[in-house]
């Protein structure tokens, strides 16, 4: 500091002659040396007034976070339900229902022109009494009754002249006009009565 020599020149001291030469003195070395235990001594004394602010009890707490591992389940692929084939319903080609005849109206019957047994459904006044004698004899065919038919008493010998007749049957006993005429009752023809018919 006073000499003005360097101390960490790199020349080394003059020897005198006859002596060994001393062993190059240190260049920068202790510097280096020197502000490692600066730095030492500073780190102690901050720990130490770390240590009396916390009432001479230091503890080092280590604090390890960790973060929550969330684990995402891996989808099943849905199942995909290929659609249904389109049903086709089977088409049964319509087949045309014969054309069913009307049933054929039952013509009405002319009398026979003989002595036989009938059922008198029904008497009317000759006046204006044959067009309702036709439709009382069509009621009669309509509800099945056999061989009907429409005479004028005038004509026969057995019946009071002036009327229509409407009668159903032709029969040759008594007994068979009978049982048409039971029939005829049952079908609706109430007055319906069993009668000879002598021409």
């Amino acid at each position: 500091m006073e000499c003005g020599l360097r101390l960490d020149s790199a020349e080394p001291d003059p020897v005198e002659p006859g002596q060994p030469a001393a062993a190059p003195g240190p260049r920068r070395t202790w510097i280096w040396t020197a502000l490692g235990g600066l730095v030492v001594a500073a780190a102690g004394a901050a720990v130490a007034i770390a240590v009396s602010g916390n009432g001479g009890s230091a503890t080092l707490t280590m604090t390890t976070t960790i973060a929550p591992v969330t684990t995402t389940a891996p989808v099943a692929p849905q199942p995909t339900t290929p659609p249904a084939p389109a049903t086709t319903a089977a088409t049964t080609p319509s087949v045309p229902e014969p054309a069913q005849k009307p049933p054929k109206k039952q013509a009405l019957i002319l009398w026979p022109g003989r002595t036989a047994y009938t059922v008198v459904l029904a008497s009317l006044p000759a006046p204006g009494g044959h067009a309702a004698a036709l439709a009382r004899a069509h009621q009669a065919v309509a509800k099945g009754l056999p061989q009907v038919g429409v005479l004028d008493s005038g004509g026969f010998a057995s019946l009071n002249p002036g009327y229509y007749v409407v009668f159903s049957g032709v029969y040759k006993t008594l007994i068979q006009a009978e049982t048409g005429a039971r029939n005829a009752r049952f079908a609706g023809f109430g007055s319906a009565y069993p009668r000879q018919i002598v021409p």
